[in-house]
C-alpha cells in the first residue's frame, strides 16, 4: 500500500473541510478533483466529480440556511438535490454501489445534532462501499471520519490531517484486499472450469 498516496489524499481531504468552511468552492472542487486524479480517474472524470461535490456542499449549506429559517420543506429539497449531485459523482466515476443517500443523511443529521443518526449513516455509507467482508474496515472508516469531524470542529488542522491520513490508509488497504479476493475468485473459477 502506498503510504505516500494515503498522506496526499488525507491532506487533500482535510483541505476540503477548511475550504468548505471558508466557502472557497472553486478551490474545493479542485482539491476533490485532485483526489480522483490521484486515484487514477481521467482528468475529465475527476473535474466533473470535483465540481459536483462542490455543488453538493453548497446545496447542503443552503439546506442549513433553510433549517435555520424554519423552512423544513426547502431544507429537505436542498438535501435531496445534494444527494442527486453525489449520485451523479457515482455515475461519473462508475461506482457500482450507491452510497449518496447515506452521505446526504449524515450531513443532514450532523446539522441537526442527531449523533446516533450520524453514526448510523456514516457506518452505512462505509459498509455499503466496502461490503460485509470488510465489516471491521467499515467500522474503522466510520470511526476515523467521526474523529475527523470532531477535531475539525475544534479547528485543529494537524490532527484533522492525521485522522484523514489514517482514514485513507485504511480505505486503500480495503480496496487492495477486495482486489486480491476478486483475483483469487477468478483463479478458482478458471481452475474449476478448465
Amino acid at each position: 500500500m502506498n503510504e505516500s498516496l494515503a498522506a496526499t489524499l488525507g491532506e487533500l481531504q482535510a483541505q476540503i473541510y477548511w475550504l468548505h468552511d471558508a466557502e472557497e468552492f472553486t478551490e474545493l472542487a479542485l482539491a476533490a478533483a485532485t483526489i480522483y486524479m490521484k486515484l487514477g480517474y481521467t482528468q475529465q472524470q475527476a473535474e466533473t466529480a470535483g465540481n459536483l461535490i462542490s455543488q453538493a456542499y453548497q446545496l447542503a449549506d443552503d439546506a442549513a440556511l433553510a433549517q435555520k429559517a424554519g423552512d423544513f420543506d426547502k431544507e429537505i429539497q436542498f438535501y435531496y438535490q445534494a444527494k442527486d449531485k453525489l449520485t451523479q459523482v457515482e455515475t461519473t466515476l462508475g461506482y457500482q454501489t450507491s452510497i449518496a443517500i447515506h452521505q446526504m443523511k449524515w450531513w443532514m443529521y450532523f446539522r441537526h445534532k442527531q449523533k446516533l443518526q450520524i453514526l448510523l449513516h456514516l457506518f452505512l455509507q462505509h459498509f455499503k462501499a466496502v461490503g460485509l467482508i470488510n465489516l471491521l474496515t467499515a467500522l474503522k472508516l466510520t470511526y476515523f471520519l467521526m474523529e475527523i469531524g470532531r477535531v475539525h470542529k475544534s479547528r485543529d488542522i494537524e490532527t484533522t490531517k492525521h485522522n484523514a491520513i489514517k482514514y485513507w490508509t485504511e480505505l486503500l488497504k480495503s480496496n487492495r484486499h477486495n482486489i486480491l479476493i476478486l483475483v483469487k475468485w477468478l483463479i478458482f473459477r478458471l481452475e474449476r472450469d478448465w
